[in-house]
């Protein structure tokens, strides 16, 4: 693993990737990554498993060194466990570099990510239509789409500011939030389209500049 500066350690060995890709781990990652840490049956009764399913996915991330034994608490009965990397991303050089074995686990990663992430729009959705968020909240929250013409260079610089805008508040770097804060949850999802609705490309060729 790398770290960069930008969104957090670069995951580049293929091992790392397998922990990561199932729904459960990386809920469990998420939540190790909001507390000082977290019991097997704590996470359990986060992500819908039972305890001791919980502590062999926590073995897993602790062998791929995503996660690591944490202070043992009050009571000690229990192991305790914390993350040990505040963010990631897939490194897009490690998929370029096996392109069989580090695309398709890229591609596991991802549809878990946005499983999870579909389930967090779901929840506040959910709990928005049956009145158990304020006001202030839901006017806060935010769910768009845009369809934008990049450039893979403007594409880069785009997805850089956004970094920079959030970092301040990122997990790892806001060490004292207000009291009224709450996680929020931020999925960034740009990709260039492959076609149009209507079937026709979603890209400019050489022909297209000389028009």
């Amino acid at each position: 693993m790398v770290r960069n500066s930008r969104w957090g350690v670069q995951l580049t060995d293929p091992a790392v990737l397998k922990a990561l890709a199932h729904p459960a781990r990386l809920q469990m990652l998420d939540v190790l990554q909001d507390s000082e840490g977290a019991t097997a049956t704590q996470c359990a009764a986060v992500v819908g498993l039972s305890a001791s399913a919980c502590s062999w996915h926590l073995r897993l991330l602790h062998r791929a060194g995503l996660v690591e034994h944490a202070d043992p608490g009050a009571d000690g009965r229990e192991r305790r466990w914390r993350s040990s990397v505040p963010s990631w991303q897939v490194s897009r050089d490690a998929i370029e570099a096996d392109v069989v074995e580090a695309r398709a686990l890229d591609m596991a990663v991802t549809r878990s990510l946005l499983e999870a992430s579909d389930a967090a729009v779901e929840t506040f959705t959910t709990a928005s239509a049956q009145g158990d968020e304020t006001l202030q909240w839901r006017r806060a929250a935010l769910v768009s789409n845009s369809t934008l013409w990049l450039t893979a260079e403007e594409l880069l610089d785009v997805t850089e500011k956004v970094g920079e805008l959030l970092e301040p508040y990122r997990r790892s770097s806001r060490t004292s939030a207000p009291e009224d804060a709450r996680i929020t949850h931020a999925a960034l999802r740009f990709v260039p389209q492959r076609a149009r609705l209507d079937g026709t490309r979603a890209h400019r060729t050489p022909d297209d500049q000389r028009a």
